[in-house]
């Protein structure tokens, strides 16, 4: 992931947080109308993605989010819990395999410490959405 980190280097500290919301938009343009307890599901060759929405307030959606990997099921499943800001449009990784106490992120160049797992969660979502998008248009031409 070393690669993605040089990309978004010089970045303003929230386009990451916007992006993942615009990506959570073109993969599931139904999260508006869901109701609790409700999953929508993203498939292709190698993954599943499904979310499920744990909470909705005037402003926020609270999503859970399970990856697994179809063709590699020795691979554990990546699990996170997702707040959307509608207001604001940003995507905020709250939660990831279970570690709920992330430390928000630094947006100076802090490196690998532990108050940047925040960054680091959500980089991640970033990859798994963009990979999931590329996806989309792959079998949309």
């Amino acid at each position: 992931m070393s690669h993605t980190l040089e990309q978004t280097r010089d970045r303003q500290p929230m386009w990451l947080f916007e992006r993942n919301y615009h990506y959570f938009q073109l993969i599931f343009p139904t999260i508006p109308d869901m109701d609790i307890g409700a999953s929508l599901l993203f498939q292709d060759s190698l993954k599943q993605l499904r979310i499920q929405c744990l909470e909705i307030s005037r402003y926020t959606t609270l999503l859970d989010l399970r990856l697994d990997f179809t063709l590699c099921p020795q691979v554990p499943s990546l699990e996170m819990k997702v707040r959307l800001y509608h207001d604001a449009r940003v995507a905020d990784v709250i939660a990831h395999q279970d570690i709920s106490r992330l430390v928000a992120p630094l947006f100076a160049d802090a490196g690998d410490i532990p108050e940047n797992h925040k960054k680091q969660a959500n980089l991640l979502l970033h990859e798994l959405l963009s990979g999931c998008i590329k996806k989309q248009q792959l079998y949309a031409v």
